[in-house]
């Protein structure tokens, strides 16, 4: 039979464990413009996505990528307490496109990333 202290310990252990897999399945991304699963039909200019607490530009990034590859984007910036904006450079035609992102949000260090998609079909 284990001593208390050891079954403490291993609990303890089993806890923190279970905690960082579950913790695998959070996403600071709260929404997004354009939205997510979104079907438009007029170019985005900008991406501007929406976190739970404020990204650090400097441990952030985005991209877009689209039926002919992947955009050119600039300016990579905050507009207002929880949310990053690039714009975006080159011309945006009809198809499917993936923003891939990644950022540290708050005081978490942790480097959150994921993606998403949207349509756009032109008139």
């Amino acid at each position: 039979m284990l001593a208390v202290g050891t079954r403490l310990s291993l609990l303890l252990s089993v806890l923190s464990l279970s905690a960082c897999v579950s913790s695998e399945d959070y996403s600071p991304l709260l929404r997004a413009e354009p939205e997510i699963g979104a079907e438009l039909t007029r170019a985005p200019r900008t991406l501007r996505l929406y976190y739970a607490a404020l990204p650090d530009v400097g441990q952030s990034s985005l991209r877009l990528i689209g039926p002919s590859g992947e955009h050119q984007l600039r300016g990579l910036h905050t507009m207002a307490a929880d949310d990053l904006m690039i714009e975006i450079m080159d011309p945006v035609s009809d198809g499917s496109y993936t923003v891939q992102w990644s950022t540290v949000v708050g005081e978490d260090q942790t480097v959150y990333s994921g993606a998403y998609s949207f349509t756009v079909a032109l008139p």
